[in-house]
């Protein structure tokens, strides 16, 4: 477990397309190496984040591109990854460290959602999240 941990936190791991009928979540155990919980921790903890800087009409056409999000929201609260408001990307990516991800790795997974959209054929959905990231 440790093993997978420090490989987490230390991967460079090349960009991967999406895979037909891959989802978010496959996607991103896939190209960092995550496993499930790390996987829809991140997801989760970037909903919450986008949750907190978008309109709620430009936050439902996202979230309803993302399968079970506003239970990836709950799971990331009840378990104590997101446990105030999130104000910037830094604060996402901090978050993260209770996954057990390292910030190398937590700086690329929302640019990998991002892309994950674009590929998936939602570009609307795409330019949402990239908007809040920059």
């Amino acid at each position: 477990m440790l093993l997978a941990l420090l490989a987490c936190s230390m991967s460079h791991a090349p960009a991967r397309a999406a895979t037909p009928g891959q989802n978010a979540v496959a996607h991103l155990e896939n190209q960092f190496g995550l496993n499930d919980r790390q996987a829809r921790g991140a997801l989760g903890a970037l909903l919450v984040f986008a949750r907190e800087k978008l309109p709620k009409p430009q936050f439902d056409q996202l979230a309803t591109r993302i399968p079970n999000a506003e239970v990836a929201m709950a799971a990331v609260k009840q378990q104590g990854v997101v446990t105030r408001p999130l104000d910037d990307i830094s604060e996402y990516e901090q978050s993260l460290a209770s996954l057990g991800i390292g910030q190398t790795v937590a700086s690329q997974i929302a640019p990998a959602v991002v892309q994950f959209l674009g590929e998936a054929g939602f570009s609307e959905e795409q330019a949402i999240l990239a908007g809040i990231l920059r």
